[in-house]
């Protein structure tokens, strides 16, 4: 593995993808390398229910302050960071693409998701991106 110039974190909001930012800020320090997080809105056509204007607006909203949190956070270590938030069906192979496309050197995700039911698995997000990547990955419980 080459030098680590630039680091991925998906960022939830959950507990285990804050603590996932926190060793990012760490590593980013120690080798001087810049973040980039992610938050990826899922949408999808495959619900049996529509998804209402009011529920994008608030999951859009919560997306922009998880982002600027991580920002500020980011600013204040003076670490050079880019946000993203995305929208699609499959956060997963959202953060695939993102990271194919972005000369990504390492991703830092957490092992669940901010949901109840996501305790159930191994988080099938970061399940998907271990076994969808050839970048190297670190999962943080």
């Amino acid at each position: 593995m080459g030098k680590i110039k630039n680091i991925l974190v998906p960022l939830d909001g959950s507990v285990s993808s804050k603590k996932g930012f926190n060793l990012a800020i760490t590593l980013a320090k120690s080798l001087d390398s810049k973040i980039t997080a992610i938050n990826v809105i899922r949408f999808s056509n495959d619900f049996q229910f529509p998804v209402s204007s009011e529920i994008k607006k608030i999951h859009a909203k919560n997306a922009e302050k998880i982002i600027s949190d991580a920002q500020n956070i980011a600013k204040k270590e003076k670490i050079p960071f880019v946000g993203k938030i995305a929208k699609g069906a499959n956060i997963g192979g959202e953060i695939i693409k993102f990271s194919r496309n972005k000369k990504i050197d390492l991703i830092i995700i957490g092992s669940r998701g901010p949901y109840p039911g996501s305790e159930t698995f191994l988080g099938s997000v970061a399940n998907y991106v271990l076994h969808k990547t050839n970048i190297p990955i670190t999962i943080i419980k």
